[in-house]
């Protein structure tokens, strides 16, 4: 069954950017992205994002380390983000 999973842009024209789309997790490769510049962008990491869906870090062919280390830092912070949540949802009172 296909899921609406996020991902993130790490360089390119398209850096920082977050794409949601489709993706069906029983398809063996993770999904990808086409640039405007033409060039492809592949996962290069994947984290729950809670309720069935999943997280994708795309790169583009020439992101720079630090283009991937600040996504790579987004996604950390938006999975503390997701666990905050869902432990302040489960905490008596709520």
């Amino acid at each position: 069954m296909e899921q609406v999973v996020e991902c993130l842009i790490a360089g390119g024209p398209q850096h920082g950017v977050i794409r949601r789309q489709l993706w069906d997790p029983r398809y063996p490769a993770p999904p990808a992205v086409a640039c405007g510049d033409g060039a492809v962008c592949i996962a290069a990491a994947c984290r729950p994002a809670g309720s069935g869906s999943n997280r994708f870090l795309l790169l583009h062919p020439r992101a720079t380390g630090a283009q991937i280390r600040s996504m790579m830092a987004i996604m950390s912070t938006q999975a503390a983000i997701a666990k905050f949540h869902l432990f302040n949802e489960a905490a008596p009172g709520h």
